[in-house]
């Protein structure tokens, strides 16, 4: 401190004196918290992507099985009929959705694998919101008659003498976008 007629005054450092660590320090700062900023900002948009892929494949996952009941309704109105004309509907290209099983090739396989399941050989299921594609099915008749469960083998026939007749329905399902995909099988005796 030195004194000037009377007056105290303080020495300040010389401007040229400093080295800028301040400002070095705070800078290193800045881009230390922007780069955990962008991690955050990188893992929550992935975090978002994830969501939406599960839900999409849901939506995918629920239409097949709206087509999975579709499928055992429709055998379920119209048997009698499938019985009285000897199941003459089923054929082994598929034909609107009834199909022939083949016991080296299912035909779920060729469908899948030709992407013939927006072909007339399926059947569509309507009535499904927020779907790209509304879920389609088909109906294998597999070529022989089991007994009814409980009963031996050897029979054929349960206590009522009806013979079942197993299907195999296969049905696929798109969520909200196209690349989502399920398909879902139920097997059925009836």
């Amino acid at each position: 401190m030195d004194t000037l007629k009377g007056i105290t005054t303080m020495h300040t450092p010389n401007p040229t004196s400093q080295n800028g660590a301040a400002l070095i320090t705070g800078l290193i700062f800045l881009v230390v918290l922007t780069l955990i900023s962008l991690s955050a900002i990188k893992s929550t948009s992935l975090e978002e992507r994830m969501a939406g892929n599960a839900r999409d494949q849901d939506v995918a996952f629920q239409a097949a099985e709206a087509g999975i009941r579709e499928g055992v309704k429709y055998i379920s109105n119209n048997i009698a009929s499938f019985q009285a004309t000897g199941f003459s509907g089923f054929t082994a290209g598929c034909t609107a959705g009834l199909c022939l099983n083949n016991p080296v090739t299912p035909v779920w396989t060729t469908i899948t694998t030709n992407n013939d399941w927006e072909t007339t050989k399926t059947k569509a299921y309507s009535g499904l919101t927020q779907v790209s594609a509304q879920p389609r099915y088909i109906i294998e008749l597999i070529p022989y008659s089991l007994p009814p469960p409980g009963s031996p083998l050897t029979i054929g026939k349960g206590n009522t003498g009806a013979q079942l007749t197993p299907f195999r329905i296969t049905a696929r399902g798109w969520g909200v976008t196209k690349q989502a995909q399920t398909t879902v099988q139920a097997a059925i005796n009836y």
